[in-house]
């Protein structure tokens, strides 16, 4: 079956107001042919929209990654510069288990090959740093929902305050950062950024056969690369729910202080806890002052007890 495109503007009379923003980008945005038909009958292009701008369930999962039990495998590659040569490799297999507020996180298996550490044993490379800080807190942690801001509050500082914001940069595009020449950049949603995409909305089955709508955003080759860090982006949505069940995205930026180019591709999954990663792939390099390009590939895989022991407090 052919699939053609179509502006959505054309069918804006058959469809509610639902905000600024969610108008301007349905005047953009394209259709499939499928969802041409769809919108037609029942399909509310504006509320879809609202749903994927206003999405918290994807930084939601990252966080309840440390409330609940899970078995996870890690695989890492570090390349030389052009990915001519491998420079190291690690590979994991952890056990976290969750008990009240508390979580222990066990390190079953490690195998690590070139100098993936220092002769000290620490981490050589910054992005496996940022992994353990993430998914890697090892030995015995507890907070109470209730204390947790004020934890935070308490072991902040002006590195981890970037820290923090590179993360939401990584694990959740689309919204804008507080770091240097770059946080205005990610906001695509943001009225002076829409210009500089090309937004689509299309009907596709997920890799396991699922349903979706894939809300699509990539950057105009027709303007210069630096107006944009966001250089696409898909968010994939069940039809019966909207349910978000994967993003995959692209980001590029290059300045006086840093450069990266990174893609990301996180499928989620639902447990009793609630909505929570199952896959995460990534393919990028990156390099700040002071320190050598890092190139690096890994793939995390999470499975989670289906007996219900998984869940944590929210």
């Amino acid at each position: 079956m052919k699939r053609y495109v179509f502006p959505v503007w054309l069918l804006l009379w058959a469809v509610p107001a639902f905000g600024q923003i969610d108008d301007s980008i349905a005047a953009i945005i394209m259709l499939d042919s499928d969802l041409v038909v769809a919108a037609k009958r029942d399909f509310d292009v504006r509320d879809f929209i609202r749903v994927v701008r206003q999405d918290t369930v994807f930084e939601q999962s990252f966080k309840r990654l440390r409330r609940v039990s899970y078995h996870n495998t890690n695989a890492f590659r570090f390349f030389a510069r052009k990915r001519k040569k491998v420079k190291a490799t690690y590979e994991s297999e952890v056990q976290q288990r969750r008990e009240g507020y508390c979580t222990d996180l066990e390190v079953i298996s490690e195998k690590t090959t070139g100098n993936f550490y220092t002769r000290r044993g620490q981490y050589r490379y910054y992005t496996a740093k940022m992994f353990a800080r993430l998914f890697l807190r090892k030995g015995r942690h507890c907070v109470r929902p209730d204390r947790a801001g004020e934890q935070a509050k308490k072991t902040s500082s002006r590195m981890e305050k970037y820290v923090a914001q590179l993360k939401k940069l990584i694990f959740n595009p689309g919204r804008p950062v507080d770091i240097p020449l770059i946080g205005h950049k990610t906001a695509i949603f943001d009225e002076k950024m829409l210009r500089y995409y090309d937004f689509k909305i299309l009907s596709r089955p997920y890799q396991d056969g699922t349903a979706c709508y894939v809300f699509s955003a990539r950057a105009k080759p027709g303007f210069p690369s630096g107006k944009t860090v966001i250089k696409s982006l898909e968010m994939w949505l069940r039809k019966s729910d909207y349910g978000i069940i994967a993003k995959k995205y692209h980001l590029r930026n290059r300045n006086l202080l840093f450069w990266f180019d990174v893609r990301m591709d996180v499928a989620l999954t639902d447990t009793p806890a609630g909505t929570v990663p199952a896959r995460i792939d990534y393919d990028g390099a990156w390099k700040v002052p002071g320190s050598r390009p890092e190139i690096a590939a890994f793939h995390l895989r999470f499975d989670y007890p289906d007996d219900g022991s998984s869940a944590g407090h929210e």
